[in-house]
C-alpha cells in the first residue's frame, strides 16, 4: 500500500524547491470561465526565482498558439509561463508523420485550427476516410460518448483507427462536468478498434515539456489535478506531481479532500504524489 498522502495548505515550498514546472491548465489555473487569483499568483512567486522557467502543459485539441489567446481571456498573463504544449501541437506532428490525406474529424468546430497547414482534407465520406481524428463531442453541453456509438460501429467496419487529441475523458466547466474526446476514443477502443492517443498521460508531451525547460526530470515539479492524465503522466517520467484535489476528480474524495479516500483512490490506481493541495496557491 502506498504512505498516507501528505496534505499541504501552501504549494510554496515544493515550488521553490523545483528548478522547473509544467503545469495543466484546466482545473489548476482556470475553470474554463476565468483565471485562479491563487493559481497565477503562486507562478508569479515562483517566476520571481529566475528558475529554468514554465511549461504550460495541456491536453487542448488546438495548437499552443491557439491555447496562448484563450489564456489571455481567461486572464492567465504570458509572462507566468515559457512554453505551451498542447495534445493539439503533437496530434499535428503525428498526423503530419502518418501521411494521411483524407481524415473524418469528430468535434466541434472551434477544434479545426489543428489542420491548419497541414496538407489533409476533412471528408463527410466514411469510405474515403483513412482516419477519425477526435477533437471532442459536437455538443458537449448535451451529448454523450453513446451518442457516437452508430458512427464508431460504422469506423470499426472499415477497420478506421481513431487520433484522439484529447485523452481527457471528463473536465469541469465552472460547475459542469463535461464529457471529452477521450470518452469516445474509449469506447472506441472498448468496441475493439484502434486508438491512436496523444497528450497527457502519454509520453511524447512530457520529452518535449522536458526538453524546452532544459531541466530533469527529478528538478520538475508537475502540477495537475487529473488521476487519469496528469499525475499518471507525472509518474511515468519520474517526475515530482502536486496534486489539486479540488478539480476535476473532486467528487471522489470530497472538497476539501478526505485524507482517507484521496490516499485510497491514489492506492487503488497504484499513484504517488510528493503532496496534495485543494488549489494552487503559494
Amino acid at each position: 500500500m502506498l504512505p498516507d498522502v501528505n496534505l499541504v495548505g501552501h504549494a510554496g515550498p515544493l515550488l521553490a524547491a523545483a528548478r522547473g514546472a509544467v503545469v495543466d491548465l484546466w482545473g489548476v489555473m482556470h475553470n474554463g470561465i476565468a483565471a485562479f487569483p491563487d493559481a497565477v499568483d503562486a507562478l508569479a512567486r515562483f517566476r520571481d526565482g529566475r528558475r529554468a522557467g514554465v511549461v504550460m502543459l495541456s491536453n487542448a485539441p488546438r495548437p499552443s498558439a491557439v491555447v496562448r489567446l484563450q489564456l489571455d481571456r481567461l486572464g492567465v498573463p504570458r509572462e507566468l509561463y515559457d512554453f505551451i504544449v498542447t495534445s493539439g501541437d503533437v496530434t499535428r506532428d503525428a498526423l503530419a508523420a502518418a501521411g494521411y490525406r483524407h481524415l473524418w474529424h469528430v468535434g466541434p468546430e472551434r477544434d479545426l485550427p489543428i489542420y491548419e497547414g497541414l496538407n489533409v482534407t476533412l471528408t463527410d465520406d466514411l469510405d474515403a476516410a483513412e482516419a477519425l481524428v477526435c477533437t471532442g463531442l459536437v455538443d458537449d453541453e448535451r451529448e454523450t460518448a453513446e451518442d457516437y456509438r452508430p458512427l464508431l460501429e460504422a469506423a470499426l467496419s472499415r477497420g478506421l483507427a481513431l487520433v484522439c487529441a484529447n485523452p481527457d475523458r471528463i473536465v469541469k466547466r465552472g460547475a459542469d462536468v463535461i464529457p471529452c474526446a477521450g470518452a469516445v476514443a474509449a469506447l472506441y477502443e472498448e468496441m475493439g478498434g484502434t486508438v491512436e492517443w496523444h497528450g497527457k498521460p502519454y509520453p511524447s508531451v512530457y520529452s518535449r515539456s522536458l526538453g524546452l525547460l532544459g531541466t530533469a526530470p527529478g528538478e520538475t515539479l508537475a502540477v495537475g489535478d487529473g488521476i487519469e492524465t496528469d499525475i499518471p503522466g507525472a509518474n511515468a517520467q519520474n517526475i515530482p506531481a502536486l496534486l489539486v484535489t479540488g478539480g476535476v476528480h473532486a467528487s471522489i474524495w470530497g472538497d476539501p479532500p478526505d485524507p482517507a479516500r484521496l490516499t485510497a483512490a491514489l492506492a487503488e490506481r497504484q499513484l504517488s504524489v510528493a503532496a496534495a493541495i485543494d488549489r494552487l496557491r503559494w
